[in-house]
């Protein structure tokens, strides 16, 4: 789908962060030094920056399903089919299945961030994503003894919910899976910026975009 679109984005001013480089094996698969969006210009002088026209594709996942369809540029979409690959892997592992879809919170927007009007957001080029959580289907077909029989059942894993979460083992094993997820996404390199509930506006998503920058608060 193309097309200028103007949407509600997440929040997420500067804060304290922590700043993590990645490995070189990391920046090789990322592609950092030759992706295509980081000469775009991204702040003003003196007034507010613009948003820029982009041609912004609707993307409702390959062997995923994104819920709602999230709108991005190409570059970016390339990310999101590597995601979707990292989730399967880590959700099998975890739960025996890959969730039946990936919740999005937001993806294009135009603004600017938080508390740096002459800035503009990641979302604002089509160059972002929040996500809120994971939805798991009922396990089918086959039966899975290493799985406690809340798991065999349909759920959702959420951020606001279940990020670090102590307490019931199906509560542990939810925050073992979001914790393993972004672990592996760190360290693939498949985003730049990675921020979570430890960053500010951010308590109940993961945001992950490709600025120049690598950035991670998880």
């Amino acid at each position: 789908m193309l097309g200028a679109l103007c949407l509600t984005a997440c929040g997420g001013g500067p804060a304290a962060t922590l700043e993590v480089a990645a490995p070189p094996s990391a920046r090789a698969r990322s592609g950092e030094s030759a992706y295509p969006l980081d000469r775009m210009k991204r702040s003003a002088g003196r007034t507010a920056a613009a948003c820029p026209k982009l041609e912004l594709r609707k993307f409702g996942g390959d062997s995923l399903r994104f819920e709602p369809a999230a709108r991005v540029v190409e570059p970016f979409r390339k990310r999101l089919l590597e995601l979707e690959r990292i989730v399967s892997e880590v959700s099998r592992r975890v739960y025996d299945r890959p969730p039946s879809a990936i919740l999005v919170a937001a993806s294009y927007g135009c603004r600017s961030i938080r508390g740096k009007q002459r800035r503009l957001s990641e979302h604002a080029l089509g160059n972002a994503i929040d996500i809120k959580g994971f939805r798991f289907a009922p396990l089918r077909g086959r039966s899975s003894r290493r799985l406690p029989a809340a798991l065999k059942q349909g759920f959702d894993v959420r951020v606001d919910q279940h990020w670090k979460a102590r307490g019931s083992s199906v509560r542990r094993q939810h925050a073992r899976f979001l914790e393993e997820l972004t672990g592996a996404l760190v360290e693939s390199g498949t985003f730049r910026t990675l921020l979570g509930p430890a960053h500010r506006d951010h308590s109940d998503h993961f945001h992950f975009d490709m600025a120049p920058q690598r950035y991670v608060n998880l």
